[in-house]
């Protein structure tokens, strides 16, 4: 009897969270939203400026702008539209890949930048090693080579996007939330300790979007894309003026 007394709550609550971690990560999977333009490759012009610069960026979802559907709501379109009020010409080159990890940026997305010669970079990257369980030795590693080859091998300005936290209140549950932000902010201590061990000479410009929107962004439903995860375009518009700004 005294068995059954326990057994029965502890299985109500292993299955509570069975469910709530099933469920979260079934509901990406259904909805399997997708980036609004196919395009990685954008040009803006101003005829009131001179000069030219490219720009690259690199990430995962977040910059490939999962969850708007218009590329003109993207992190990535809002920037370079912002460096072409500098710049006569701008030719953009977004890498970014959904489902990309720090690895991923490593092998595929670093040597195509190098190449490009770019003149600014946009990094947002680490999302999914988080929910890939990377531990925090690996990441570090993985984001310190990124930030040196790109110091060592570009001479571009180089904007470091810290991890917002995601996910709506009906989507991701206690303590998952709890888990996802405590590990959310881990990461962005180990991104900022990185960059304050580098000699960068002023050519990292660090934005502390996790800062500026953990308080705020969830609270208005309508920042979210329908898997309840991936920004909006307006959740995008709302990082797109926190990038910027600076």
């Amino acid at each position: 009897m005294r068995f059954i007394k326990f057994a029965l709550p502890a299985g109500i609550v292993v299955l509570y969270l069975y469910l709530s971690y099933a469920g979260f990560y079934n509901t990406m999977k259904e909805i399997n939203l997708q980036s609004p333009d196919n395009e990685n490759f954008l040009t803006f012009e101003n005829p009131g400026k001179g000069g030219s610069v490219k720009y690259v960026a690199l990430g995962d979802s977040l910059s490939a702008g999962v969850g708007s559907d218009k590329v003109e709501e993207t992190i990535v379109y809002q920037f370079a539209l912002n460096l072409s009020k500098d710049y006569g010409k701008v030719d953009t080159l977004n890498l970014a890949l959904p489902g990309g990890t720090t690895e991923d940026v490593i092998k595929d997305q670093l040597p195509l930048t190098i190449n490009e010669k770019p003149g600014y970079v946009t990094l947002l990257i680490g999302i999914n090693d988080i929910h890939n369980k990377f531990t925090d030795g690996q990441f570090t590693a993985n984001y310190s080579h990124i930030l040196n080859e790109l110091l060592t091998k570009t001479e571009a300005k180089i904007v470091v996007i810290n991890l917002p936290y995601l996910g709506a209140s009906q989507a991701i549950r206690f303590p998952y939330n709890w888990l996802l932000n405590s590990r959310t902010k881990e990461f962005n201590g180990k991104i900022s300790g990185v960059i304050s061990e580098i000699e960068h000479q002023g050519r990292i410009r660090q934005v502390d979007l996790y800062g500026k929107t953990y308080k705020t962004f969830n609270k208005n439903p309508e920042n979210y894309a329908s898997d309840l995860f991936h920004p909006s375009g307006e959740g995008y518009l709302v990082w797109s003026k926190l990038i910027n700004e600076n």
